[in-house]
């Protein structure tokens, strides 16, 4: 059937909610001695579980930070807008330059950074998604990470609407996930196949920098509604208990009602069909041409979920 446009509602209401945020790490404030001191160790105490192909890569600023899970260093590297960004909301000391252009992160800088590092490595779990460990994500591993993110709500067939209520992150990115999701994973809206391509997309999406990736940070209203409109008629698809047509479903409620008004014995199917359509009565009479206007308000009321 042709893909169902609903009216959406609700957006504006959730668009500050977190989808995810950075690992908390401890601030190391060094002095300038001791990031000499470290300039000259550094590279022997950089993580090798982190693979990065220097040579291949599109981020040519190469800079340290100590990720505090491991307690190893990491090396990776980062956009030239992103670098200039962390510059301009952190202090010129949480910056050391190197003698062959790679930068040491310290202080707020370096626990902003491996913030946000950890929380892809290890909350989102792309270190353990890479299965063999080459530092390249395929496809199936990156089923394995908590990636995925959405709105939650309900949507109304008879009136076409859906109305957002919330919105969660951290679901695991299954086939299932990007099914529902079919346009934005399409898009490559919630993965990246490296972790450090990962992290510049994550600091480029973190606007203010505080830490959080909200809802609206990472999905606009055009794309909310493309992606609602992906997740219901998925849904509708898949769910054989709500994939009835608004006609279909008009017909067995008159039916049921014609059988309440007459005094038959309703089966359980068709009383939960009037209760859901505000029908469902006593002793009390109601006017056939009020079925449709009640119909047409409160038939087919269902959540649509992540």
């Amino acid at each position: 059937m042709d893909k169902l446009k609903f009216n959406h509602f609700g957006y504006e209401s959730i668009a500050g909610i977190s989808m995810f945020s950075l690992q908390k790490q401890a601030i190391n404030s060094r002095s300038d001695t001791e990031l000499s001191k470290l300039d000259n160790s550094i590279d022997s105490m950089t993580s090798t579980k982190i693979k990065v192909n220097f040579n291949e890569s599109a981020f040519k600023n190469q800079v340290y930070f100590k990720d505090n899970t491991s307690g190893e260093y990491i090396k990776i590297g980062l956009s030239d807008e992103n670098l200039n960004k962390l510059k301009s909301v952190f202090d010129t000391k949480d910056f050391f330059s190197r003698d062959d252009g790679s930068t040491i992160l310290n202080g707020k800088a370096e626990s902003f950074v491996g913030g946000w590092f950890g929380d892809i490595a290890y909350k989102r779990g792309y270190l353990e998604a890479d299965s063999n460990s080459d530092g390249f994500m395929s496809s199936v591993e990156l089923m394995d990470t908590y990636s995925g993110f959405g709105s939650e709500g309900s949507y109304y067939l008879g009136t076409m609407k859906a109305i957002a209520d919330g919105a969660s992150g951290y679901t695991q990115y299954t086939k299932e996930f990007q099914n529902r999701h079919s346009t934005m994973s399409n898009n490559n809206k919630y993965t990246s196949d490296t972790i450090e391509k990962e992290l510049n997309r994550t600091l480029n999406s973190d606007k203010n920098s505080n830490g959080k990736l909200s809802y609206g940070e990472l999905i606009n209203k055009k794309e909310h509604k493309e992606d609602v409109d992906d997740v219901i008629n998925y849904i509708l698809k898949e769910k054989q208990n709500i994939n009835l047509s608004v006609d279909e479903a008009d017909n067995r409620v008159v039916i049921a009602y014609n059988k309440q008004r007459s005094g038959s014995t309703l089966t359980p199917e068709e009383k939960a069909l009037l209760s859901k359509a505000g029908l469902l009565q006593d002793d009390k009479l109601i006017n056939l041409s009020s079925v449709i206007e009640n119909i047409s308000a409160n038939i087919a009321k269902v959540d649509f979920r992540v």
